[in-house]
């Protein structure tokens, strides 16, 4: 597995932006039968002005580079519901962070956020090998009493004239209640003149339920002094413009 290892930043810099995605897909959501997993990457949402052409098919920011983040998690449901063995089963996934940006068409953003993988299940020896170099759950960071809302981009229209592409909003993580926000109705000009109109709320602050959304540690203690120490890494961009 490749991680970058530059410190995270919170303010926003022309090249990848920091962003909160789940592992899983697109829409910050979890399967029932996995465990909640929410990762800190860095995404090509801005170019600079005068860089690339404010429209047209090469005027968008896309990744130039990219490292692949691997992640091992086991099937969390119990019982019949799991599968005819009734033996837990354990699953590999792929996000991509990007490390640099340049100016290219416009590619949907599933298809530089996640690898497809065809079968992802993995042994439980590779699960037990590979947990420890998961990168850190976002989720552990919510604790009993606050939550803070997590960086976030909406892509907004194929034909929105740059730099409305993407609309930047924070979102309280699931599991966590949002008790405050705000609501923005923003004006996208396309590249034919027209005008549409995107409405975006935006998380100010959040609370979490008594502290129940922090799923537990998943990797399995180590049996012996021989066995793999957990280590905690963090998962950022080497653009080399943070």
């Amino acid at each position: 597995m490749v991680h970058a290892n530059l410190p995270i930043l919170d303010y926003l810099v022309l090249g990848p932006q920091r962003e909160v995605v789940s592992i899983y897909n697109d829409a910050f959501a979890t399967p029932p039968s996995r465990p909640q997993y929410f990762i800190d990457v860095y995404r090509c949402v801005e170019v600079d002005f005068g860089e690339c052409p404010s429209s047209g098919p090469s005027g968008y920011p896309v990744p130039e580079n990219i490292e692949k983040i691997e992640i091992v998690v086991p099937d969390i449901t119990n019982g019949k519901v799991r599968n005819s063995t009734n033996k837990t089963k354990f699953y590999k996934y792929v996000v991509y962070n990007h490390t640099s940006c340049k100016c290219g068409t416009l590619k949907f953003r599933g298809t530089t956020l996640y690898q497809t993988i065809t079968k992802n299940e993995v042994s439980k020896a590779d699960y037990s090998v590979n947990c420890t170099k998961n990168p850190v759950n976002v989720i552990h960071r919510c604790h009993s009493h606050v939550c803070k809302p997590q960086q976030r981009y909406r892509f907004t229209h194929i034909d929105a004239v740059r730099p409305s592409t993407y609309l930047a909003y924070k979102q309280c993580l699931p599991g966590s209640v949002a008790l405050k926000n705000k609501t923005s109705t923003n004006q996208i000009t396309l590249i034919n003149n027209k005008v549409t109109f995107v409405n975006l709320t935006s998380d100010i602050s959040c609370k979490a339920f008594n502290g129940k959304n922090a799923e537990p540690e998943l990797c399995p203690k180590p049996t012996s002094q021989n066995s793999p120490n957990p280590t905690t890494q963090n998962i950022t961009s080497g653009a080399g413009k943070q």
